[in-house]
């Protein structure tokens, strides 16, 4: 008797054992099936909602072309002075699908006297030829003449210059860059460089440009006005505001940047 009673005693024990094993395997049974479904719902959810990476601001030439294709060279300065001809330049810019808005900054050097506009510009697409009632500006890559492309000027966009020296304007005949300050430290390390005036650029920045927000604007045009500023030539500094063709090169730059007022 008592040792049927030891034996049932440990059967049952076998049998909690048994029962808290099974337990154990269903509970890990249905995390394991309740963390693997989490896992295929975020897999499914991540290839429905693609995140997608921040856009980047592209600065190009016209038609969206390589920035190569931004050519300032073949500028007649003595043409330029003599019969107030002005030259255009097309560029470009894309802020991605996200459509963010950025600055354009114009940075350049004052050997030459010129003044800089800016003005934003539509690619007439339809357009072939020049036409009397309007005036177009053309633009073609630098390695084909024979593609032309015409590009109608908007509104002039106004460009404010962050660091002039207002105060030598009539020691040289024109504004040229403050050489002091923190812009000019920061370029060139305090007062351990000592740049030619005219070497020192000048930075100027347009506001905060807000593209259109439609799947039709991939780009943004722009057209930048080159021309002989005849307030400097006409101040008698023959010296440093002569018109000529052999005078000493302009480095010119232009960048855009994120705004984030």
């Amino acid at each position: 008797m008592n040792k049927t009673d030891t034996k049932d005693k440990k059967l049952n024990r076998v049998q909690k054992i048994q029962i808290i094993i099974a337990s154990v395997l269903t509970i890990a049974i249905i995390i394991a099936i309740s963390v693997y479904a989490w896992f295929s719902l975020a897999s499914n959810m991540e290839t429905m909602t693609k995140v997608k990476e921040p856009d980047n601001l592209d600065i190009r030439a016209g038609n969206f072309n390589p920035i190569i294709n931004f050519d300032l060279n073949g500028i007649n300065i003595e043409d330029m002075a003599e019969n107030d001809h002005a030259e255009y330049r097309v560029f470009s810019v894309s802020a991605g699908d996200y459509k963010i808005a950025y600055k354009l900054q114009l940075t350049h050097t004052t050997n030459i006297p010129f003044k800089y506009t800016l003005y934003s510009a539509t690619w007439m697409k339809d357009v072939t030829e020049q036409d009397s009632a309007n005036s177009y500006v053309e633009y073609h890559p630098i390695n084909d003449d024979s593609v032309i492309s015409y590009y109608q000027i908007g509104e002039e966009i106004p460009l404010h210059e962050i660091n002039p020296d207002m105060s030598n304007e009539n020691t040289y005949g024109r504004v040229i860059a403050r050489n002091s300050g923190k812009i000019y430290n920061d370029t060139y390390d305090g007062a351990g460089d000592s740049p030619e005036i005219y070497a020192v650029p000048i930075y100027s920045q347009t506001g905060s440009i807000t593209p259109a927000n439609k799947e039709s604007n991939e780009h943004d045009y722009y057209v930048l006005k080159i021309e002989w500023d005849k307030e400097a030539a006409n101040k008698g500094f023959t010296k440093w505001n002569k018109a000529e063709n052999n005078k000493e090169t302009d480095i010119i730059c232009i960048t855009a940047s994120r705004s984030t007022h």
